[in-house]
Order: structure tokens, then C-alpha cells, then sequence
């Protein structure tokens, strides 16, 4: 697995607040990889002020600019101090997932760590910029809540127990090389998320009850010997294993909060979506429903 050697920081141009700068300092000092700062400065009110001349305009902007370079120096000044090698970066774009892709294609970036925004649903963290980078970022993607991370915390890899195809057993191993990883880089805690399918519904009556226990015993043993399978070559104790019978959205999200995880580990497959489902409503619910720090893995599909 490639090691963090460089990380790009979306940094937001709203407020002084920056967890995402934070988290990725912290990963950066533990790794050494280098910061590149990024922040995409817009006003709507400058950006579509039509009755301005051009000059006007320009001068706006560039001015705009440049109380972002300062802003962005600022919050760079006390990193550098202890001995950070970071770059930096401002763009006038009202397209501010476009930028990010476009820097993240030109450079050399293991991770992109931006702060989780809330879009127009009270319950909601992610944003639609946040929603594409999930869907369309080349290279891991960590989207950061606000606060601290605990001296000591946990970190879950949500899994497919049952993997099907070649693909999604490559996506297993992806989020579990990545998860590993950090938790080792973070002396954090590895714990494994499973969720498997209820009973068929469908069955005569007169054996419906004895075909659905069969069906829950058999797939229960079939998902632990996978899980404790997987745990074994990570190293991940029987107690930090976590194999529930649900819908895959509602156990990640149960297990997430009784553990209080620092950041959950998931997997995303080039247009099957987040862990093997499309991105639609159950895939959302799932996300949106995560209040902390969520870590994107991506296997190229044609690979």
C-alpha cells in the first residue's frame, strides 16, 4: 500500500476554523508528508456583478486574493514553525469541486482531506461538493468533522463479508491496507464492520420458520469464519470484530456511535457506489447519518 508522502488540504475560505488543516497537520507530522494548502476563493457578489467594468472586476478580485493569500500565510506560519513542508495556493473559481480535481490531478497527492459541510437537510454533514469528491476523486478522500481527536480512539473498516466478485474483494483489502495503516500511524484502535441480510421473506408457511433460522445460522457462520479470516491476517481482535444482521446503512451507523470512531473507512467502486451500493438513498443515509471523520477508498474497476 502507498504511504502518505504528500496530502492536499481544502481549506475553507468562510472562516479562521480549520479542522481539516488540523487533522491533515497531525497525519503529516506522524508520516512526514508534505501539506499542499488549497483554498478556492469566490464571492457571488463580485462573481456576478455584471454592471461592473472589467477592471473593476479584476480589481475586486485580485484583491479578494490577495486577503486569501494572507489568510491561507496565517494559518501556515505556526505548521511551518514546527518544521511542516507545506505549499500553498489560491484560485478565484466558483466551481470549487473542479478546482479540486484539477489540483489533484496536476500533483502527486496520496490523500485529499477537506472539512464535511452540511448541505440544505438539518440531518445532513456532506454537501454536494463533498458528494463528488466522493464519487469522483482519483485518490482517497478524508472528510472531517469539527473537533478533536482523542489520545486514544478507534478506527472502522466497514466491510463486505460476503465479497462476490474479484472487484470487491480488492476493495476489501483496500479499506483494510488503509485502515490498518492509519491505526498503526495513529495508535489507534482497528476495529471490522460487517452487516449481512435478514432471512428471505419469501417461503411456504409451513417451513417459513425453520427456513429463516436455517438461513440466520448458516449465514451468521458464514460471515464470522470470513470476518475472523480477515481479522486474523490484521491482526484485529475478536472483540474489535463486528458482524450484525441489518441493513448495511443502519449497522455502520449503530456500530460507529456505540464505538465513538474517530473515522470510519469505506470503500467506493467506480460506478457501484459507496460499499457496493449505488449512490442513492441508501448509500446517503448511511453517510449523512456518520457524525465523524469518514475516509474514502477507491479501487479502479478496470484494474
Amino acid at each position: 500500500m502507498r504511504k502518505l508522502k504528500s496530502i492536499l488540504v481544502v481549506l475553507d475560505p468562510q472562516t479562521d476554523d480549520q479542522p481539516a488543516l488540523t487533522r491533515a497537520a497531525y497525519l503529516a507530522e506522524a508520516t512526514g508528508a508534505k501539506l499542499h494548502l488549497l483554498l478556492c476563493a469566490y464571492d457571488t457578489a463580485i462573481g456576478t456583478a455584471s454592471f461592473l467594468t472589467g477592471g473593476q472586476k479584476n480589481n475586486f478580485i485580485q484583491t479578494m486574493v490577495d486577503g486569501s493569500q494572507v489568510q491561507v500565510s496565517r494559518l501556515a506560519e505556526p505548521l511551518a514553525a514546527q518544521g511542516l513542508m507545506m505549499t500553498q495556493e489560491v484560485v478565484w473559481d466558483r466551481h470549487a469541486e473542479e478546482v479540486i480535481f484539477r489540483v489533484t490531478n496536476e500533483g502527486d497527492y496520496d490523500l485529499v482531506v477537506k472539512r464535511a459541510r452540511h448541505h440544505n437537510r438539518a440531518d445532513a454533514i456532506f454537501n454536494h461538493v463533498d458528494w463528488n469528491m466522493m464519487r469522483y476523486s482519483p485518490v482517497p478522500v478524508m472528510l472531517v468533522k469539527d473537533g478533536q481527536w482523542d489520545d486514544v480512539g478507534q478506527v472502522l473498516a466497514a466491510i463486505d463479508a460476503a465479497p462476490e466478485t474479484e472487484l470487491h474483494k480488492r476493495l476489501n483489502k483496500a479499506v483494510l491496507d488503509r485502515a490498518e495503516y492509519l491505526a498503526k500511524m495513529l495508535d489507534f484502535e482497528l476495529h471490522l464492520v460487517s452487516a449481512y441480510p435478514a432471512p428471505p421473506v419469501f417461503a411456504p408457511v409451513s417451513v417459513a420458520v425453520q427456513t429463516q433460522v436455517d438461513y440466520r445460522s448458516k449465514m451468521k457462520t458464514m460471515v464470522h469464519e470470513h470476518l475472523s479470516e480477515l481479522a486474523g491476517e490484521y491482526g484485529v481482535e475478536d472483540a474489535c470484530v463486528h458482524a450484525i444482521e441489518g441493513p448495511v446503512d443502519w449497522v455502520i451507523s449503530k456500530v460507529s456511535k456505540e464505538l465513538v470512531a474517530e473515522f470510519v473507512v469505506i470503500g467506493n467502486v467506480s460506478r457501484e457506489g459507496i460499499t457496493g451500493l449505488s449512490i442513492g438513498s441508501t448509500a446517503e443515509s448511511t453517510l449523512d447519518s456518520l457524525d465523524t471523520n469518514v475516509l474514502i477508498v477507491k479501487v479502479d474497476e478496470a484494474n
